[in-house]
């Protein structure tokens, strides 16, 4: 299932690597965070198919809109998401949820459970990693957001959070 979203996402974005690369760094911390919190079965697929799809709709808002900005992503996603998951073969309550978090992950005051908080963590990382943003603003965000020992540990091991 993850390996056909990952083709998928190869397919929205062609030869843009950088976004698929990101999508895939996503991923690879998402599912360490999620181990490490225990997750399995849907709930790991929730949190491993968000990773691959939580920015498919940048290249949609750019044509669409001329810009990307994280609210524009998280009007367009679902509907570009929800037929990839469906193609992916993921279940119905799966593909919702997958669905949700992509509408909302750039709202950081709405997280409203693990498989979500991971995606935010992970992304961040990977956006820290790829200079988005500041080391200051980076540290904040993790005090503010940051809940899961292994999101957390990861930033203080990477980036020297505390």
């Amino acid at each position: 299932m993850v390996g056909h979203a990952i083709m998928e996402l190869i397919d929205v974005n062609g030869s843009d690597t950088r976004r698929i690369s990101h999508a895939l760094k996503v991923l690879g911390f998402a599912r360490a965070i999620a181990e490490a919190e225990g997750l399995s079965g849907d709930a790991l697929a929730v949190v491993e198919l968000a990773a691959v799809l939580h920015d498919i709709a940048i290249r949609c808002c750019e044509e669409k809109y001329g810009s990307a900005s994280g609210r524009l992503q998280e009007k367009e996603g679902p509907a570009i998401a929800l037929p990839i998951l469906q193609r992916c073969g993921a279940s119905d309550a799966v593909a919702q949820r997958v669905a949700y978090i992509i509408a909302h992950h750039h709202t950081y005051d709405a997280i409203d459970g693990l498989d979500y908080r991971i995606i935010v963590e992970a992304d961040f990382l990977v956006n820290r990693d790829e200079g988005e943003f500041s080391q200051e603003a980076f540290l904040n965000f993790v005090r503010r957001y940051f809940v899961t020992k292994a999101g957390r540990e990861m930033a203080r091991r990477m980036f020297g959070a505390e």
